[in-house]
């Protein structure tokens, strides 16, 4: 890996962990059924990178499967009401 991609890497992660920092407040926003969509896109977008890296071997797709990911956990479960215990 040369330094050039090294400072991508570490850039797009620097963006990720903003990204989950602030996402939160924005999501909780969105609408219940553009949040599902999201959530179901993330989803998608993290299978068929996965099966691109396994089949084909490149590491554009191990950045797609990761994305993906993120996507898919990042709207995971603000669909649902919040409800208070006790």
């Amino acid at each position: 890996m040369n330094l050039m991609s090294f400072v991508f890497l570490i850039g797009l992660l620097l963006a990720m962990v903003f990204l989950y920092r602030f996402a939160d407040r924005w999501i909780k926003k969105m609408d219940p059924g553009t949040v599902k969509k999201a959530n179901k896109a993330g989803f998608i977008i993290g299978v068929a990178g996965g099966i691109g890296w396994y089949l084909l071997h490149y590491s554009v797709f191990m950045l797609i499967t990761v994305a993906g990911v993120i996507i898919y956990f990042l709207f995971y479960g603000y669909d649902r009401e919040e409800s208070s215990e006790g």
